[in-house]
């Protein structure tokens, strides 16, 4: 017996063991829990990580030692780091290839050595190797070069391939462009852009070639000359494929563009500016529809460019110029954004003009160099919708035709009915339009007979309940083709149809679809009611019971007993009324704002449970399982508290039956169940519960599972043990003792399942963000008094996090900053101004309230105004008047709103863009200290608000108007034309206050024009009541800017090469940066 329970201990433990995962650095693959080693890890692997997951760390100055990469056979011992001083070895010793030379070989074995690329990757030390190419040895004319990669053989690996345009003295190097060659490849190709910054010298492409892991190879590379509009086209659309999706317009082609792999670069045609990675392809079709391009499942920023290439004198057609035709961006601004809206192209494509026989060319265009997007084409809008008649319009948006009253169908076309009236006259053959089974041309589809102009299926003719209907023929509410005619509403077990009445506790009339007096209900909800109002049989309405019903036969004895048992009955309704009185007196209303907390925890215990669905076999039904809250085809605001109703049942015949939801706890979101804990009693006993849901932020809920068990047992007071024993119990506070007394418990559990509920509706788009979407840097990249400025990535957009200062506070303190940093969220939302950083929403489900908006790469305007500061440039005059116009409209908009900055500085104005005919270059930011005025100023409390050296006089003696943000902008305005700081030779910050309070200002010199400086001076009058407003400030800045030719002089010292130098660097560090963020 002994050697029995031995033997059974050890197969537990066995199958124990081999069910916990232990990773390949174990030394002897022997782990206590789930990656977690006994012993030590093997050489190679990160010592104290008990994890056995990570390669020892590498020492970016030790370039004598071999390092560890992590390959398929885990840490390998590889060759050293390559010895170098900047982010490329010595240029000298990279080997240089040459334009259109042959192929140069190179061979990856033990003593590759390991070093970084320019471009991003999650591995950052790989090995790999160098080359170089001049690009002054190439001639002018070529703007671009094709790089191919070959091999002899194929592998089970990639090679990458980055470029980067930076010189080796550059301290962050800018990935230009990134590919691979696919192990199951023998060939791949990459084109790029000759292009370089203004202040780069060396004019050298470098090229760094690399693998994951450590592999051994040979391989081949090559340089050649591009033509510049390579007609190399991924997919070309022909006639025939846009004609068979014409022909069934359900239908979809599905396309995969794969950048990383196949992706060129280059400028936009139809977007120079930027540099983007491109996939060509053609599309050209003929005929009364057009194409829909789709790709917002991914939720990616795209762009689509139609060009053309026309050769002209006879040109060939692969040096051709090539000419934007069309250029689609796959995000929405403005008012054409809504809730709930994708990133991402939806577009649609006209068919070509009659007579134009040129191929119409088309790119894909991204600036995620490792992309993957699907691409879905559509054939939609056929006869463009007949919108020539006004029959409907083409939504791109639904993907189909719009059409108004009395037409129908894919075209629009003019329906044979329209509200129970013929609108054709020979209709002998055709059914009602729109019923079911009827087609958009008032036939009857395959397999139904033409009924009274209705289609009938043969199951529903012979009596019978076809998959898709509802009700059988000849019943009360049933159609003649087996459908739920109006006023009714289909039964859940499909058996029959039900008022649309039954159920509210009322007895009403029952009326058809026409209007037409049915019945009058017998009874509703109460004793002896089937679901269909009705009686049972052997019953009848009972008349002192509303809503129930009673024996048609009533035995003698049971008046006697009545009679008798009046008095007690009287006495019953008196206490009864009492009763009511009592409850009503002390009745509280339900507070909804229990729904929206959170439940507690019920220990998830499934052990020697099995999962299963409710169904009759199993004992149990839970229905629904799929929860929309009624939002079926909408999306679920915010905040927004809905309901659900779920019925169980318990189908056991003497086990008593328990459920428990186990809720999420999120603060997210609250799923509320009203009761989270159910007791069934046996015998078709049944229950109904109501589910909450309150969503906190846009998060993804859809396909979200909420689990629960299902435990049965014969003992009631076993399964409300169980419940007690599991409630406010998790995985880490489940104990021995616990253990022990739900051993003693399961005893008496004849069955134990477990399933999930599952969530089928999406949250609405709102400002209030979820920070689990938003990919934040590690390091701040400004810092203020009320908090720190993060870049981050919200679905591909670039944004700043600002998130407020929490150290160091009292609770009190806390609760006061919070509800400061949600009035400024709160204030911010309801700002939507072109010359106004935009908004983008919030965090506020948790503790910590962070603020998101639109990230500007340019900074802000302080950055380039201090000489000292390594951004610092003349800025050209007529740049500057811009800056203080489109600061004067922002400010503007801010005091028609009642709203006052209180710190208007330079470093609170973003650059949006340094071209002074740009349709915006200045957005005004930070109301940290902004407050809401509705009629005066007086009430305001707050003390020493805004920058001493901008403050106004009266600011100074804690009074603020709106004229203090129009002196703020008048010590701006000069701040901007001197480019220097104001006081700066000033010792104190009292001395300055002494100063502005005895009505001195700064100063001007001739060099100031006249125009400029009366501005500044009307704008800082010591008197506040004489100041203009901003309405005023933009009127006198036009008249200034008409005279900005007679003022060239001031541009002698501009540098547009700086200007232009400025913009690249940033635009490239905020790649560089997202790169990081994203693939970090």
């Amino acid at each position: 017996m002994t050697l029995w329970v031995f033997f059974f201990i050890y197969i537990y433990f066995s199958f124990a063991q081999n069910m916990i995962q232990c990773s390949d650095g174990c030394k002897q693959h022997n782990c206590i829990t789930n990656f977690t080693c006994l012993s030590k890890c093997s050489f190679g692997y990160e010592e104290g990580d008990t994890s056995c997951l990570h390669c020892s760390s590498i020492d970016p100055t030790n370039y004598v030692t071999p390092v560890y990469l992590k390959t398929k056979e885990g840490c390998v011992s590889t060759a050293p780091l390559r010895q170098k001083k900047t982010w490329i070895p010595d240029p000298s010793s990279i080997p240089e290839l040459f334009v259109n030379n042959n192929t140069v070989y190179f061979t990856f074995d033990k003593t590759t050595k390991i070093d970084q690329s320019p471009c991003y990757y999650k591995h950052s030390y790989r090995q790999g190797k160098w080359f170089k190419f001049d690009s002054t040895k190439i001639n002018p004319s070529v703007d671009f070069v094709s790089i191919s990669l070959s091999k002899n053989s194929l592998s089970d690996f990639n090679i990458y391939l980055d470029v980067s345009n930076s010189d080796s003295t550059d301290k962050n190097p800018f990935c230009l462009a990134h590919f691979f060659l696919r192990g199951i490849s023998y060939n791949n190709r990459v084109k790029i852009p000759i292009t370089f910054y203004s202040k780069n010298k060396e004019k050298m492409m470098y090229i760094f070639i690399s693998v994951d892991g450590f592999e051994s190879f040979n391989a081949g590379i090559r340089i050649y000359k591009d033509p510049g509009n390579t007609l190399m086209m991924y997919y070309n659309l022909n006639q025939t494929d846009t004609d068979l999706l014409r022909s069934n317009l359900a239908s979809s082609l599905t396309y995969t563009f794969p950048f990383e792999e196949y992706g060129m670069y280059g400028y936009g045609i139809c977007a120079p500016n930027i540099i983007v990675s491109y996939i060509s392809f053609t599309l050209n079709f003929r005929g009364n529809y057009s194409i829909q391009i789709y790709t917002k499942d991914q939720n990616r920023l795209l762009y689509l460019q139609e060009y053309r290439i026309k050769a002209e004198h006879g040109e060939s057609i692969e040096k051709a110029p090539a000419t934007c035709k069309t250029l689609w961006i796959g995000q929405e601004h403005g008012v054409l954004s809504k809730q709930g809206t994708k990133m991402g192209l939806n577009i649609k494509i006209d068919p070509n003009e009659e007579g134009d026989n040129d191929t119409r060319y088309f790119a894909i265009m991204t600036q995620e160099m490792k992309l993957t997007s699907i691409v879905t084409i559509r054939a939609i809008c056929p006869e463009n919708c007949n919108s020539k008649t006004n029959n409907g319009v083409c939504s791109v948006e639904k993907g189909k035709c719009v059409c108004n009253e009395k037409y129908g169908g894919d075209d629009c076309h003019l329906t044979c009915s329209y509200k129970g009236q013929w609108q054709v006259n020979n209709y002998t053959e055709m059914c009602w339009f729109g019923t079911e089974h009827c087609n958009q041309y008032c036939n009857c589809e395959s397999g139904y007979t033409l009924v009274d102009h209705i289609c009938v299926s043969n199951d529903c003719i012979n009596g019978r309940i076809g998959n898709d209907e509802e009700c059988k023929q000849g019943t009360e509410g049933c159609t003649k083709n087996c459908f739920c005619e109006d006023g009714y509403y289909v039964s859940i077990n499909k058996k029959g149809c039900k008022p649309i009445s039954c159920g509210n506790g009322v007895i009403n009339d029952v009326y058809n679809g026409k209007g037409d007096f049915v019945r009058k209900e017998e009874c509703d909800g109460g004793v002896n009611c089937n679901k269909y109002c009705y009686c049972i049989n052997g019953f009848e309405p009972d008349p002192n019971h509303i809503g129930s019903c009673k024996e048609k036969r009533f035995p003698v004895w049971a008046y006697v007993l009545i009679v008798l048992f009046s008095f007690a009955i009287l006495f019953i309704i008196i206490s009864s009324l009492i009763i009511f009185i009592v409850f009503i007196m002390n009745y509280k209303q339900i507070d909804t704002n229990t729904f929206k907390e959170q439940q507690p925890v019920y220990y998830y215990y499934i052990n020697g449970s099995v999962k299963t669905q409710p169904a009759k076999e199993n004992r149990y039904d839970i229905n629904p399982l799929e929860l929309d809250f009624g939002n079926t085809e909408d999306v679920t605001a915010i905040f927004d508290t809905r309901f659900e109703k779920i019925t169980i049942k318990n189908y056991s015949n003497n086990k008593w039956l328990l459920v428990i939801f186990h809720t999420p706890n999120n603060p997210k979101y609250v799923f509320h169940f009203e009761p989270q804990v159910v007791l069934v009693r046996p015998h078709l006993g049944s229950k109904e519960i109501t589910v909450y849901m309150t969503l906190f932020c846009t998060t993804k809920i859809r396909d979200m599972k909420i689990p629960y068990t299902v435990w049965f047992s014969k003992s009631k007071s076993s399964l409300i043990m169980l419940s007690d024993l599991l409630k406010n119990k998790t995985f880490e506070t489940w104990t021995q003792d616990d253990q022990i007394q739900m051993d003693l418990i399961f005893k008496t559990i004849q069955r134990h399942y477990h399933h999930n509920l599952t969530i089928t509706t999406d949250a609405a788009s709102s400002t209030h963000i979820d920070i689990d979407e938003i990919q934040i840097a590690d390091e701040p990249v400004a810092e203020g008094a009320m908090g720190k400025v993060f870049l981050g990535s919200y679905r591909s957009v670039p944004v700043a996090v600002k998130q407020f200062r929490w150290e160091n506070l009292s609770m009190d303190e806390m609760d006061e900053l919070k509800q400061a940093a949600m009035s400024e969220c709160e204030l911010m939302s309801k700002l939507r101004n072109p010359f106004i950083a935009n908004y983008m929403g919030s965090v506020t489900y948790i503790p910590q309230v962070s603020m998101v908006m639109q990230y500007f790469q340019l900074g802000s305007l302080g950055e380039y105004l201090r000489k000292e500061n390594e951004d610092f440039f003349v800025i050209p005059y007529r740049l500057k008047l811009r800056v203080l116009f489109d600061t004067a409209k922002g400010m503007a908009f801010l005091h028609e709103n009642r709203i006052m900055h209180l710190d208007l500085k330079p470093d609170n104005l973003l650059v949006n863009s340094f071209y002074f005919d740009s349709a915006c270059c200045i957005k005004i930011t930070d109301f940290g200290t902004s407050r809401l005025t509705m009629k005066s100023s007086k009430n305001l409390e707050e003390k020493g608000l805004g920058t001493p050296i901008y403050a106004a006089p009266e600011a100074n003696h804690d009074e603020y108007t709106f004229a203090g943000d129009v002196y703020s902008f008048a010590v701006t305005a000069w701040e901007i034309f001197y480019q220097e700081e104001p006081y700066k030779n000033f010792k104190s910050l009292f001395e300055i206050k002494d100063y502005v309070d005895s009505g001195k200002r700064l100063e001007f010199d001739e060099k100031i024009p006249t125009d400029y400086k009366n501005l500044i001076n009307l704008c800082w009058k010591q008197n506040a009541n004489e100041c203009p407003s901003f309405d005023q400030v933009c009127k006198m800045l036009v008249q200034i800017n008409q005279k900005v030719c007679g003022h060239a002089e001031m541009d002698n010292e501009v540098s547009n090469d700086k200007i232009e130098e400025i913009i690249n660097k940033r635009n490239g560090n905020l790649q560089r940066l997202l790169n990081e963020i994203v693939h970090d």
